[in-house]
């Protein structure tokens, strides 16, 4: 006899060989034994799942002599018929090269003798999305009003390109893909009444490799019985991965690992030790993105053996991967990943590429986020001890991966008002009025994203005593605005620099308006006489600024004189070549002396210190 293959041979018969679609079989079951069967049936699924042998299990049972709870028997004339191909009333066609009009045209003809000798008339149409558009048309009141002898089943891989007037006029069935414990127990099943022996590690790679399809499966086994059942052992793991070029659970760790622990040298050996094996690097990259998920799970589930198909080696070597990295990092890998199989399955080097691709999601993974140097500033800010916090030290900071180049921390929002104000930045301020308390000492403020609302306070003019003397500015220049809305002085005792300076922290910081402070930032403070302030502009400054300033000339103005208690204050803005810029005219109101006063200042400030051992930096430059 001549020989036929496993996945032939094999063919289920009856809807209780089916496997993995037992929502479907019994629906058909109790359709046939209750006598509910409809005139069109559509199966959808991807290949190997059984939508065509389903099909013809329907068929048969529809005409058998003597069905059996919805079963055929399998023994009658009808069945054994339908099994072999020759029944004249079973009608196959394969839509992809019978797909035009003429043919559709051809079957509505047909469609009006009465079967044979059976009781229905079915046609079974696989790959039905491959009709045209105008096959369809011509089909379109056939399917809905077809004889009473007829029934149609089509089958499709790609429901998509099916018009919904003809999925709307069937009973559509979605088959799923099949789960790789029961390919491998059908697999065992077929081993052992073929006699053939093979190792149960072995099916269970050859079911993975299978993709959730039986058909696959099942040829993939007769591939692995023609190459090794010579041998007087039993095929192993190891042989089908090697035919398949499939990696190793041991192969998958080692380069798991290495990623996880951010290793890239023994990225780089790992597949290049996979290519010079002759693996598969499309199929090493699925697998590697399945083995992450299972780390990723064995994080957040209790019990993800549950949700995962692995063996108890696969689970177990999740558990102790899962081990060397966080959740965060794991996922930031998997969003990293697996959207680049298209780019590899195209790509010149698959090698290169998949060393380039998995290089860099390390880097993105492994990268200290943006959220974690906050919460390390904040923790300075409460006064723990820099020995203490969690994750990468400053010296360690240097030799990991670092956040996205260019980078910068946020501005932190302005803090809670304090009780008294700190001193003030600029060089020279009076001190504070006799009757006031000392102000305590600097506290940096909790970094934040949110802005914080608070009412500012009508502003009083406050007599101060003439006695001055230099402190050194705070390191954050959110202080400046705290200074200000607390402490007002007497418009005479403001240089113009200063008083600009408070005006944009009031527009700011009170008044919530950071654009507009921006475009002021850019302007130099020249005299305040006369109770007018002049503020100059470059000539070449933008003029959708300037125009912004002018819109806002009234605020400001508001701001000013609630600044300086003085109800005439005014403001005039004017645009002139070639002036210096703010920081050049900020650094000539300052002597040698006061700069070096206040760089030891910024030096021995508890905040200062920690950013700068957090980072490793040391300050470039300090102005008033």
């Amino acid at each position: 006899m001549e020989y036929q293959v496993i996945a032939r041979k094999w063919r289920p018969q009856k809807f209780e060989e089916v496997v993995g679609q037992e929502h479907i079989t019994r629906t058909l079951r109790n359709a046939i034994m209750q006598d509910r069967v409809a005139h069109a049936y559509l199966l959808v699924g991807p290949r190997g799942i059984g939508k065509t042998t389903t099909a013809r299990i329907f068929a048969k049972a529809l005409n058998c002599a003597k069905p059996e709870a919805g079963e055929p028997c399998c023994k009658c004339p009808s069945c054994i018929s339908i099994a072999n191909g020759s029944n004249m009333d079973v009608i196959e066609i394969d839509a992809a090269s019978q797909n035009s009009v003429q043919n559709i045209r051809e079957l509505r003809d047909e469609i009006l003798y009465t079967p044979v000798s059976c009781r229905y008339r079915v046609y079974i149409i696989d790959e039905v999305h491959m009709l045209s558009s105008g096959a369809w048309n011509a089909f379109l009141k056939t399917l809905e009003e077809p004889p009473p002898h007829a029934k149609f089943i089509f089958a499709t891989t790609e429901l998509h390109k099916v018009p919904s007037t003809i999925v709307s006029r069937c009973q559509r069935f979605e088959l799923r893909p099949i789960s790789a414990k029961l390919i491998g127990d059908r697999l065992a099943q077929i081993a052992a009444e073929e006699k053939v022996k093979i190792s149960p590690s072995a099916l269970m790679a050859i079911a993975r490799a299978a993709d959730g399809g039986m058909r696959d499966a099942q040829s993939l086994l007769d591939q692995m019985i023609s190459f090794f059942s010579a041998g007087d052992g039993a095929i192993s793991e190891e042989q089908v991965l090697s035919l398949f070029g499939l990696s190793s659970s041991a192969e998958m760790e080692c380069v798991a690992h290495a990623v996880l622990t951010a290793d890239r040298a023994s990225v780089i050996s790992g597949i290049h030790a996979l290519a010079l094996r002759g693996k598969n690097l499309e199929t090493f990259l699925e697998e590697f993105l399945s083995c992450l998920r299972g780390i990723l799970l064995c994080h957040l589930l209790p019990d993800p053996g549950a949700i995962l198909e692995d063996g108890e080696e696969a689970m177990a070597s999740y558990r102790r991967l899962a081990e060397l990295a966080k959740p965060a990092v794991v996922q930031r890998l998997l969003e990293q990943l697996s959207s680049t199989g298209y780019s590899l399955r195209n790509a010149l080097n698959k090698q290169i590429f998949l060393e380039t691709v998995i290089l860099k999601a390390m880097r993105i993974a492994h990268a200290v986020q943006i959220e974690e140097i906050i919460a390390r500033l904040n923790e300075i800010r409460r006064g723990e001890s820099l020995s203490e916090l969690k994750g990468v030290s400053a010296r360690d900071a240097s030799s990991q991966y670092t956040a996205t180049p260019g980078a910068a921390l946020p501005p932190p929002a302005a803090p809670p008002r304090p009780q008294m104000p700190p001193p003030a930045p600029m060089p020279t301020v009076p001190k504070a009025a006799a009757s006031a308390p000392q102000a305590p000492s600097f506290v940096a403020p909790e970094i934040s994203t949110l802005p914080q609302k608070e009412e500012l306070p009508a502003a009083k003019p406050v007599p101060l005593p003439e006695e001055k003397k230099e402190v050194a500015p705070p390191p954050l220049q959110r202080e400046n605005s705290a200074m200000v809305r607390d402490v007002v002085k007497e418009a005479k005792t403001f240089t113009p620099s200063e008083l600009w300076h408070a005006l944009m922290e009031e527009v700011g910081d009170h008044h919530k308006k950071p654009l507009l402070k921006g475009y002021m930032q850019e302007g130099i403070a020249e005299s305040f006489d006369n109770n007018v302030l002049l503020v100059s502009y470059d000539g070449e400054f933008e003029p959708e600024h300037v125009e912004a300033l002018r819109n806002n000339a009234q605020l400001l103005e508001i701001c000013l004189r609630k600044i300086t208690g003085n109800k005439d204050a005014s403001l005039r803005m004017e645009q002139r070549e070639e002036i210096d810029s703010p920081e050049e005219s900020s650094r000539q109101h300052h002597t040698a002396e006061e700069l070096e006063k206040l760089r030891r200042s910024a030096e021995q400030n508890e905040f200062v210190q920690g950013v700068m051992k957090l980072f490793d930096g040391h300050i470039a430059d300090v102005h008033g």
